[in-house]
């Protein structure tokens, strides 16, 4: 079991992930192609996780979080479809660089609405112990989330829990093959 809140690894993944989009001005064009991995490999664990443990709670057992985990995850469907187009172009073309800007500001912009609306309602509904148990599955689901976008697949359980494990399992396997 996690000693952590998962509103604490939450809000790290969040400070880490705009850290990690901000060096993207400082990255060597030949190191552009995997930097960008790394972006996507981290945003999707994150994204996938959350979809795992943060919303199935939010959806049932606060009012207003249908609404709620409808719309965070309807802004990370439409990150993951950035990631998957920019996966096929060119890193260092202008094109990728104005849909780097465009998907830094998206993930910001998504950070800040769940950090303001979905970050309280875990707060308000979760003790503290159960928060840290929380952090423990975020972390569990995190570890074995895809490492790349599969924007069309299911976001919701129980569908999720049968498709992820198995995109995990093909995303690695591609990578292995690709050298990355």
């Amino acid at each position: 079991m996690s000693t952590t809140d998962v509103i604490e690894l939450l809000r790290s993944d969040h400070e880490a992930a705009g850290a990690l989009l901000g060096r993207f001005g400082g990255v060597a064009l030949a190191e552009r192609a995997s930097y960008f991995y790394e972006v996507v490999t981290e945003l999707v664990r994150h994204e996938v996780a959350e979809e795992h443990v943060v919303y199935p709670i939010i959806r049932h057992a606060t009012p207003g979080g249908e609404q709620e985990a409808t719309v965070r995850i309807a802004e990370q469907t439409e990150i993951e479809e950035r990631l998957a187009a920019m996966e096929k172009l060119d890193a260092a073309s202008a094109e990728f660089v104005d849909q780097f800007t465009a998907l830094r500001q998206a993930v910001l912009d998504h950070a800040s609405a769940e950090e303001a609306t979905t970050f309280p309602l875990l707060g308000e509904m979760e003790d503290a112990d159960s928060r840290r148990a929380l952090g423990g599955r975020y972390e569990h689901a995190k570890a074995k989330a895809p490492a790349h976008p599969h924007p069309h697949a299911p976001h919701t359980s129980p569908a999720n829990a049968v498709f992820d494990p198995v995109a995990s399992l093909f995303d690695r396997a591609r990578d292995a093959v690709r050298g990355v």
